[in-house]
């Protein structure tokens, strides 16, 4: 007759039930990495643009005082 030794059987380290395969329903803009990296330029030209607009802005400001102050 067959026996089974139980000191040969290794221990389960890992005990945990594995999730399902199953997709993921969200937002894809939210999680893709792409989009990610996509959205963080987008703000970046949003803020430079802002800081170019400020300096012209305030440069012409300067020239049409300079110009009514000097008449």
């Amino acid at each position: 007759m067959l026996q089974i030794n139980p000191k040969k059987f290794k221990q389960i380290k890992n005990k945990t039930i594995p999730s399902p395969l199953r997709p993921k329903f969200r937002n894809k803009n939210s999680s893709n990495i792409y989009f990610l990296s996509q959205r963080k330029v987008h703000n970046e030209k949003k803020a430079t643009r802002l800081k170019k607009t400020k300096i012209i802005a305030s440069i012409a400001l300067i020239g049409i005082g300079g110009y009514f102050l000097s008449n």
